[in-house]
């Protein structure tokens, strides 16, 4: 190769180091600013679709607290609340609470707790004579009451009914 092309092949291949080089740092700061993004279930019922936010979503000390809102997915009676959970929740142990209004109108709670990895998706079921009304899931902190149970670090809400 002649002297002239080697040095426009070395300038070329420097030019392309300090733009790479520029990327990356423009890349680092973008995300390193970026404000961080909380877990969302997708819930799904009768034919539509909900993100669901947390209520409360604080670390595992419920130190650095923020705070979202209920969502509202109607669900008539006799079909089932699909939920689809983000990996924050499936990799840890969580809890799942279903309110139903039973055919007198009084309320009925579930309760199920899962173990990390179990499963992720959830179906809560509805009936003519169990009318879901609201579901709540919960992950737990590593701060416990007098009696030992841990308190809540992050909630979902739905409203179905």
């Amino acid at each position: 190769m002649q002297l002239r092309t080697k040095k426009i092949l070395a300038l070329s291949a420097a030019g392309l180091v300090v733009v790479l080089v520029a990327f990356v740092g423009v890349l680092y700061t973008l995300v390193r600013d970026s404000p961080t993004r909380l877990p969302v279930i997708t819930a799904f019922a009768h034919d539509r679709s909900e993100q669901v936010i947390p209520f409360g979503y604080c670390n595992l000390y419920l130190e650095d607290c923020e705070s979202g809102g209920i969502t509202e997915l109607d669900v008539p009676p006799g079909y089932p609340l699909q939920l689809s959970l983000p990996p924050e929740i499936v990799n840890a142990p969580w809890r799942i609470f279903a309110l139903y209004q039973d055919a007198s109108g009084g309320p009925v709670i579930l309760e199920k707790t899962h173990r990390a990895g179990e499963t992720r998706a959830v179906t809560v079921p509805s009936s003519e004579d169990l009318q879901l009304a609201g579901v709540e899931i919960q992950l737990p902190s590593a701060v416990v009451d007098e009696e030992g149970l841990p308190h809540a670090r992050a909630v979902w809400s739905i409203k179905t009914a």
